[in-house]
């Protein structure tokens, strides 16, 4: 069995997600998702590997709308926001439900 016919390259996964190889080498190399490492920097994929990380990336959605009205205004410290970046985010015209 020879283990390149087997497996993906992280150039081959990153085509597969719409994402850059970078992303998909820095996932493995912070142990974010399963992988084979072969050698010094070669990294590889089993098919059971790139289900795990296509897991990981997956969002759950409810059927519930995330989003709030946009007649509420969207209350920024439940992000940990800075009184700075509130600011800054207030002061940009563009982003609806910002006042001016």
């Amino acid at each position: 069995m020879s283990l390149d016919q087997s497996t993906l390259t992280p150039e081959e996964v990153a085509q597969m997600l719409g994402a850059s190889p970078w992303w998909v080498r820095e996932q493995a190399r912070r142990g974010r998702v399963p992988h084979l490492r072969l050698g010094r920097g070669r990294i590889r994929f089993l098919p059971e590997h790139f289900d795990a990380l296509v897991k990981m990336v997956t969002v759950q959605v409810n059927g519930i709308a995330n989003e709030p009205p946009a007649s509420q205004p969207v209350d920024l410290r439940a992000l940990g926001a800075t009184s700075k970046s509130i600011r800054a985010h207030q002061n940009r015209p563009h982003v609806q439900g910002d006042v001016r």
